[in-house]
């Protein structure tokens, strides 16, 4: 398969050649994406291929939409040039970092770093585990989820400092619904509806869709796995799936004016409306001057071709320094180091934009970090650790999983905000480590308080 995949993305390269138009760059970041989209079908199933959509934000977030932004959201075009959103540098040199970037992120996430074994062949397994476990303990999943619909509704009593352990508390229902799914509860057909509904309505009450979209997609894998699904079949799939995100993505700033600025309350039916007139004409989503605002959010290039543009013309490179606070940021409660980096793309404006940040959230992303640390060569380098980093990580939750089944079940919980690439070390490293720190918590915490072994 793999080999008759590589066959079809060099002969599109060959029709991407002949018919001209795009840079040798440009030509590569297409085939890139295609061979990667088509890869992880493949794959997808077959294989725990969660960090694939990582490879699949990055290239294309970082590749495919500012292919798009150099030929269509010029300095010609009304919009682009009104909000300053076109590239700010030429594609030669934007694409000579981001591509190779980009196949190094590919080539850390992908590195085999274990020998084969029977799961690898047949990934059935970790789920036939997961299953003759919870038959034994059917309650576990229905024990998970009322911890997280409490945590949930307790979510606003909380104090400060600990916000963020009940926002992990509250995400248990995520996980918990895979054990309800995984186990012989009689209830299931009545909890699995539910979670899925209080998931939409909570993504529905903030505006807030992204972790709803990501939980969902690494959801997929885990629910895949093992599956005899049909190439063709998941191609389709797949493409209706982002058909939803891009209506959702459309529908968002629309959808946010009312929620956050009008009335400020959640509107489920001007959301249902929104969506219908998007899927009743779906050309308007697609016209270029109606997907200019999509293609904005979407297009993470912008933010890291701006980082090259002003480091180091006007800020010097940061060597790793802002990385290794991000890393200690990491361990450190806020209440030993009060005035540590915060998540979410105020520290990297500020010190390589010279941009404070005020009421809305930027970043200049993983792409953006890696070049203004490193410069060129070492931000390539760069993305391949970072890659590697969370590589190991799900290795060593598979290699765990095969002693403790239901490991496995976490993965959607502690991936879900890895995957993105718009983001910071601080926010993807961090949620990571923190998720892990949480859940050995919560292990230890059920088995003291419960007599109970997730």
């Amino acid at each position: 398969m793999k080999a008759l995949l590589i066959g079809l993305c060099i002969v599109i390269y060959i029709i991407l050649q002949n018919e001209g138009g795009l840079t040798n760059w440009e030509q590569l970041s297409v085939v890139f994406f295609i061979f990667i989209f088509l890869t992880f079908l493949a794959d997808l199933g077959k294989k725990v291929v969660v960090l694939d959509f990582t490879n699949l934000l990055a290239v294309m977030t970082c590749l495919i939409m500012p292919v798009i932004f150099y030929h269509v959201y010029t300095t010609a075009n009304p919009l682009a040039k009104l909000w300053a959103k076109y590239m700010p540098i030429s594609s030669d040199s934007y694409f000579s970092f981001a591509v190779p970037a980009c196949v190094a992120l590919y080539a850390g996430l992908k590195l085999p770093l274990r020998r084969k074994n029977k799961y690898d062949a047949h990934p059935q397994a970790y789920l036939d585990n997961v299953k003759a476990y919870l038959a034994k303990n059917p309650k576990l999943g229905l024990y998970l989820v009322m911890v997280g619909v409490g945590a949930g509704l307790l979510n606003f009593l909380a104090p400060g400092g600990l916000k963020e352990v009940f926002f992990l508390m509250a995400h248990l229902i995520f996980v918990g619904v895979f054990y309800v799914i995984y186990s012989p509860n009689k209830y299931k057909r009545y909890i699995v509806p539910g979670v899925i509904a209080l998931m939409l309505s909570e993504a529905i009450a903030t505006g807030m869709f992204g972790h709803l979209i990501y939980i969902l997609a690494c959801s997929v894998v885990l629910l895949l796995l093992g599956s005899k699904i049909s190439f063709g079949r998941k191609l389709t799939y797949a493409l209706f799936g982002l058909f939803l995100v891009t209506v959702l993505q459309s529908i968002k700033g629309d959808y946010r004016k009312r929620t956050w600025v009008g009335e400020g309350e959640a509107d489920p039916l001007y959301f249902v409306e929104l969506i219908s007139d998007r899927i009743a004409s779906p050309s308007s989503m697609f016209d270029p001057n109606g997907m200019f605002v999509l293609s904005v959010r979407l297009n993470q290039g912008w933010l890291v071709a701006n980082t090259m543009k002003l480091v180091p013309e006007r800020h010097p490179f940061g060597d790793g320094e802002p990385l290794l606070e991000a890393v200690a940021a990491t361990f450190v409660p806020r209440a030993l180091w009060p005035d540590k980096p915060e998540a979410g793309g105020k520290a990297n404006l500020k010190r390589f934009w010279g941009f404070e940040l005020v009421g809305w959230s930027t970043n200049i992303g993983t792409l953006g970090e890696a070049y203004a640390n490193f410069d060129r060569a070492g931000g390539i380098a760069y993305m391949f650790f970072y890659g590697l980093f969370f590589n190991f990580m799900l290795t060593l939750l598979l290699k765990q999983s095969e002693k403790r089944p239901t490991l496995i079940l976490w993965i959607p919980y502690l991936f879900f905000s890895a995957i993105s690439v718009e983001t910071d070390l601080l926010t993807t490293m961090g949620a990571l480590v923190k998720g892990v720190i949480f859940t050995f918590i919560v292990f230890r915490a059920f088995h003291y308080f419960f007599r109970m072994q997730l």
